[in-house]
């Protein structure tokens, strides 16, 4: 089994960062991007739960907003995600 070198100075490194990313999805989607949009779905909505939940127990205001900010953010993801996945299947650029 080959085992990867893992350099975190790299993942620090906010032009290497980037330069790394995509400007946009591509255009084909498959089967296991799919499966891993859908699961990165369920992780958020899962997250988007349980801080919701969170914020209705505290007790402290600046807390309680805090964690409601955090849902926030989640839920712009799960909105991405969401927007990315029917995108894709909408137009049937899902592959095999």
């Amino acid at each position: 089994m080959e085992t990867q070198n893992f350099n975190p100075h790299i993942m620090q490194d906010p032009q290497m960062t980037q330069q790394n990313r995509m400007p946009e999805p591509p255009q084909i989607v498959t089967s296991k991007d799919y499966s891993y949009l859908t699961d990165a779905l369920s992780w958020e909505l899962d997250v988007i739960k349980k801080f919701n939940h969170f914020a209705q127990e505290s007790q402290d205001a600046k807390t309680k907003n805090l964690i409601k900010r955090a849902a926030q953010i989640h839920q712009k993801h799960y909105t991405i995600l969401l927007k990315h996945l029917n995108s894709s299947n909408s137009a049937a650029k899902i592959k095999q």
